[in-house]
């Protein structure tokens, strides 16, 4: 999992993988799946950097 020292650079981060035409997870071009796991990561390290882990801990 990335980890990121600020909201800023998670939230660009997010964005360029939504952005991205060929985005390749182990070699391989991703799937649905592979890019809703890269977005949760990302969302994931926000919600910790925001102090709003209850989000996805509930």
């Amino acid at each position: 999992m990335v980890e990121y020292d600020n909201v800023r650079e998670a939230l660009i981060d997010a964005f360029e993988t939504c952005e991205g035409s060929e985005i390749k997870v182990d070699g391989k071009n991703a799937t649905v799946e592979d890019l809703q796991e890269l977005i949760k990561e990302r969302l994931v390290n926000i919600a910790d950097l925001l102090g709003l882990s209850d989000i996805y801990l509930d």
